[in-house]
């Protein structure tokens, strides 16, 4: 199964590696003014029958509220050495806390991303990655 992918629409850019080390970054996220990594434990996923939803806190705070990215990504069985391409959806949502002042409705956005996935190799230690 791919376990590489590249994900590009609305400005916003993901690049996300399955499997790997839980000390090292798995998925870079970018919007344009923001670049934000997060390590294999800060990263959601569910499966579904649309594929596995992936989910990330981009701003969290108990009191006043956050903002979270996810996106869909297929099961696509692509061999070492190729490269799958397919489209999938992105969705961002930003949400008021209890002490949000003024307190505002949640409000949503969605986009069409352009993604490609691999099969790779991950290596399970920073020598082997370098």
């Amino acid at each position: 199964m791919a376990n590489k992918f590249t994900l590009k629409g609305d400005q916003v850019e993901i690049d996300y590696t399955i499997g790997a080390n839980p000390s090292f970054p798995a998925l870079t996220y970018k919007d344009g003014t923001t670049t934000k990594s997060f390590k294999p434990d800060q990263i959601t996923t569910q499966s579904t029958a649309f594929g596995s939803l992936v989910s990330i806190p981009l701003a969290r705070s108990i009191d006043v509220g956050g903002e979270t990215f996810g996106f869909f990504l297929p099961d696509l069985d692509v061999p070492r050495g190729q490269t799958a391409t397919f489209t999938t959806a992105g969705f961002g949502d930003k949400f008021s806390g209890p002490d949000s002042v003024p307190h505002r409705p949640t409000t949503w956005r969605a986009c069409v991303m352009q993604g490609t996935a691999q099969t790779v190799i991950v290596p399970l230690d920073q020598a082997k990655a370098s």
